[in-house]
């Protein structure tokens, strides 16, 4: 564990720089900026012979996205004075460090990275032609990245498009907005995609007759072919694009001059957050997202090793979101198994196998919201690594209006190109959980109630020989049922992550439920969140992340970590904010598991 203030003595004591050669930017030497860009370097180390390390603190998040760490290394390569040799990111208290030619991430221990000399022979051995390639595609991410604001007016753009034309309700427009977005991604995937305004007008100049049926027929066909990709996601043949020509000539227009399939990252999933923000308000958001800070801390806190990924796919291990919405605790795991597991160094016949495990093996979700569940679907094929493995992981993905994901036993067909079978979501299956169910929405389904502990009682009769009878209760939170669920289905040992609501640990009436989560958990952790955490989507009741491990043979309850977060990184209204607290509590969690977390003295005077 170290710091860039630890590594900026480092860099004098031990790897033999001068101190005069560590840049701030703020009196003479090298500028730590960017041209054109607000981002600064901590600092950067240079000599002579040119930069030899360009050095980042990330802040707002206790983990680093592949996309999140390009960009740092993209800022790298575009400082004055050339590309640095390597780039040094802190986060959360640790130090990460790239190579910035290979971009490969180097696990040495600090005291083994380059000194001066060595260093300057790196930047020595950077090529022209080298370097050129560097900076194009430090452009290009860059510019990706940048294209936030852009793309957030290009989708408020095209829902005031069809708001302005079509005049209709929200919940119909955002059924037609996520229609042509998927259309857009399946077009944007082709070498000569078709959502063009000059194939448009091409299309309706050789229909002449068909008048404005015409362009609907048009937008019809590529949504055909859509439907013929991911039959897993359209399961009703005869769903439509139902907008007038003039809406789709506008929505045309608009987009064809981005291609969403070049995103990196998550720009377009942040994007889509930042607009439906803006046009869901209240409890209408809550289905859809949940913070990414509070996505990135829990998925942090599942690691056994902070350096390691959270889920083994090596151990087939398995992964739950029983609530999904539009998939972000699911797509967070997913990209950070394929980083830890994939990214780099692995036999190409061996990839292609865990790939495979990957897409069809390894994530589960369900959702009972339509809108959220096609939303969630709609994220997977942006952050898949490739077309195939979207497609498997959508038949994982389940939709229900009855029971969402509250049934013990889920049982389905999938086919992924091997002909059909059954796939399960059962007792002991399941290795980790992160969700965030919903709050206080009241189950009265009898024949879930029923499947549950806390959703039935059972009626005990005076007279000889009548058995007694299960009877459901009037209703359940749904929250509850989901405690009980995710108990079950993990198997001993697996881990549950879940954001609960003050009530379920503190009320007199809830103490049942602490009580069986005490009989069938460990409780490792509970932390608590300030009440505006979920505020931008109609929640202000105070949350918490609870950290529970399913009990096996023999564990017995020790000490609980608890924290408190007084910020997380966001404001009441969703925007971002600098204060956050997560980081600092997630080290101190990684210090209590390992014994060297030092609490302060009691005062007894």
């Amino acid at each position: 564990m170290a710091t860039l203030d630890q590594f900026r003595e480092f860099l004098v004591s031990d790897l033999g720089f001068k101190a005069h050669q560590i840049n701030d930017g703020d009196g003479s030497g090298v500028a730590t900026t960017v041209e054109g860009l607000d981002e600064k370097a901590a600092f950067l180390v240079s000599t002579s012979v040119g930069n030899c390390y360009a050095a980042f603190k990330h802040e707002g998040s206790a983990t680093l996205s592949e996309s999140e760490a390009n960009r740092y290394k993209a800022l790298s390569i575009l400082m004055p004075n050339g590309p640095a040799a390597y780039c040094v990111i802190e986060v959360a208290g640790h130090l990460r460090i790239y190579l910035v030619e290979k971009g490969n991430e180097i696990h040495d221990e600090m005291k083994d990275w380059d000194d001066v000399r060595d260093a300057e022979d790196m930047v020595r051995e950077l090529k022209p032609d080298v370097v050129k390639g560097l900076q194009q595609w430090a452009q290009k991410t860059l510019h990706t990245e940048n294209s936030l604001s852009r793309f957030v007016q290009l989708m408020k753009g095209c829902w005031q498009d069809i708001w302005d034309i079509e005049n209709k309700r929200n919940d119909w427009i955002f059924d037609e907005f996520t229609r042509f977005l998927f259309i857009k991604l399946n077009e944007d995937a082709k070498p000569s995609g078709g959502f063009t305004t000059a194939k448009l007008k091409s299309y309706c100049e050789q229909n002449k007759h068909m008048g404005d049926k015409a362009a609907q027929n048009f937008i019809n066909n590529l949504f055909d072919d859509l439907k013929g990709h991911h039959p897993e996601v359209f399961t009703d043949e005869n769903e439509r694009v139902l907008s007038k020509a003039a809406t789709v000539e506008r929505v045309i227009a608009r987009l064809e001059g981005i291609n969403l399939k070049d995103t990196q990252g998550d720009v377009l999933g942040r994007a889509f957050e930042i607009m439906l923000s803006d046009t869901f308000k209240g409890k209408d958001l809550g289905q859809f997202f949940t913070p990414r800070e509070i996505v990135a801390f829990m998925l942090d806190l599942a690691r056994d090793n902070p350096d390691g990924p959270a889920l083994d796919i090596e151990k087939s291990e398995r992964f739950l979101d029983a609530c999904a919405g539009s998939g972000g605790f699911l797509i967070a795991t997913y990209e950070d198994v394929y980083k830890h597991a994939l990214s780099n160094g692995v036999e190409p016949r061996k990839k292609d196998q865990l790939l495979k495990r990957l897409g069809q093996e390894t994530f589960f979700a369900c959702e009972i919201e339509e809108k959220a569940a096609r939303l969630g679907k709609l994220n997977m094929i942006v952050h898949a690594v490739n077309a195939q493995n979207a497609q498997w992981l959508h038949q994982n993905y389940l939709y229900n209006e009855e029971y969402g994901g509250l049934k013990p036993l889920i049982e389905y067909e999938v086919d992924f190109g091997e002909g059909k079978r059954k796939q399960q979501i059962g007792p002991d299956s399941i290795d980790l959980v992160l969700t965030n169910p919903p709050f206080g929405k009241s189950v009265k389904t009898e024949g879930i109630l029923l499947d549950y502990q806390f959703g039935h009682e059972v009626k005990v009769f005076k007279s000889k020989g009548r058995p007694p009878e299960k009877r459901p209760k009037n209703s359940q939170d749904s929250e509850v049922l989901f405690i009980e669920h995710y108990l079950r289905v993990l198997k001993p040992g697996g881990k549950l992550l879940i954001v609960l609501p003050d009530g379920v640990l503190s009320n007199a009436t809830a103490k049942p439920v602490r009580d069986y989560m005490r009989e069938h958990a460990i409780i490792k952790a509970v932390i608590s969140l300030p009440s505006e955490t979920f505020a931008s989507t109609g929640t202000s009741i105070p949350t918490n992340v609870v950290y529970l491990q399913k009990k096996r043979p023999g564990d017995v309850q020790g000490d609980i970590f608890m924290a408190r977060a007084d910020y997380v990184g966001r404001r009441a209204n969703g925007d971002p904010l600098k204060e956050n607290d997560l980081p600092f509590i997630l080290e101190k969690f990684r210090e209590w598991q390992t014994g060297t977390l030092e609490l302060p003295e009691e005062d007894n005077e």
